[in-house]
């Protein structure tokens, strides 16, 4: 009955110290975000926080009711924009960032 008792206490501890890892890898997202378009591209830039953010436009096809999503590039904050392109035949009709 003592071994059963001392595996059940080790596996408490174990999976306390879990909790306790996990809880110390949380990131602040991205902050201080702000976004601009021009004729065919959405882009946007983070200043703080941790993490990485993502530009996303949905694409209008001119002549068309088509629309096709575009991604840019992860990025960390404060350090480059994320910038997602629609083709010259396109252009952009709603985006929006994304964190991870």
């Amino acid at each position: 009955m003592t071994k059963t008792l001392q595996v059940a206490a080790l596996g408490a501890l174990l999976a306390a110290g879990t909790v306790v890892a996990s809880a110390g890898a949380a990131h602040a997202a991205p902050s201080n975000c702000s976004d601009t378009y021009t004729t065919f591209t959405y882009e946007v830039f983070c200043g703080k926080g941790d993490g990485e953010f993502q530009a996303v436009v949905r694409c209008y096809r001119i002549g068309s009711s088509n629309y096709t999503t575009r991604y840019g590039q992860w990025r960390r904050p404060n350090t480059v924009r994320s910038v997602a392109k629609c083709t010259t035949s396109e252009e952009p009709a709603s985006g929006y960032w994304r964190f991870r």
